[in-house]
């Protein structure tokens, strides 16, 4: 790491001492992480975020004293970070209300090491990371659910189409921009074309509409 970069700091809520270990190890050993703080429950998190500042905070969904997507939206309120969940739950439900509190990734706890380390760096970056495995659960469920909503599909653009999967695998603007061979500005104006197609206000919200009625070839 560049000595003038700063470390990305990383809270860590996970009650299974082996997975929270394997966790603080993970990024202690990586370039470019430092770990603010390491908890197995929700109260002691809370004790955690009043003296140690994380801009990203791995969240696990189950834990002792309670749910953990209820820590998320104090987490964000309280210290501006954001939120990456690490969970073994990739149900449709789960993925939806992790957004709806404040999530701003979902990873299910079989992502590979480099892969999480990638993603937290992509989500730092203002990405939204999805696992592909809890992201082609949620299509395997809506694929058996008759009530689809193809119109949109229909009025976005293959490229449009192509854009959100960019975002959906946790790509910054620049990153797609560079991913599909084209300028900034361009996807910028796909952006504002998907939003206004899709009455949606962040990417977070048309990738999940996106997923959520199986636009996108995952």
């Amino acid at each position: 790491m560049n000595g003038r970069e700063r470390a990305i700091t990383v809270g860590i809520l996970e009650d299974d001492p082996a997975t929270r270990e394997y966790l603080t190890h993970l990024l202690t050993e990586a370039d470019g992480f430092s770990v603010a703080f390491a908890c197995g429950c929700i109260a002691d998190a809370h004790k955690a975020i009043e003296t140690a500042s994380a801009d990203i905070c791995l969240v696990d969904i189950r834990l002792p004293d309670g749910n953990g997507l209820e820590f998320i939206r104090h987490f964000g309120d309280a210290t501006g970070g954001r939120s990456l969940i690490l969970t073994v739950l990739g149900d449709k439900a789960s993925v939806l209300l992790a957004f709806e509190f404040g999530a701003s990734g979902y990873l299910l706890k079989d992502t590979p090491p480099d892969q999480i380390l990638r993603d937290i760096r992509a989500l730092h970056a203002g990405g939204s990371p999805i696992s592909p495995q809890a992201a082609t659960h949620l299509l395997g469920m809506l694929a058996r659910d008759d009530a689809k909503s193809p119109g949109v599909a229909n009025v976005l653009t293959p490229r449009e189409r192509d854009v959100l999967l960019m975002f959906s695998r946790g790509l910054s603007y620049r990153e797609t921009a560079s991913a599909l061979n084209v300028s900034q500005h361009t996807i910028t104006d796909h952006v504002k074309a998907i939003y206004s197609k899709m009455s949606v206000h962040s990417r977070n919200e048309a990738v999940f509409e996106a997923v959520q009625n199986g636009w996108l070839d995952l």
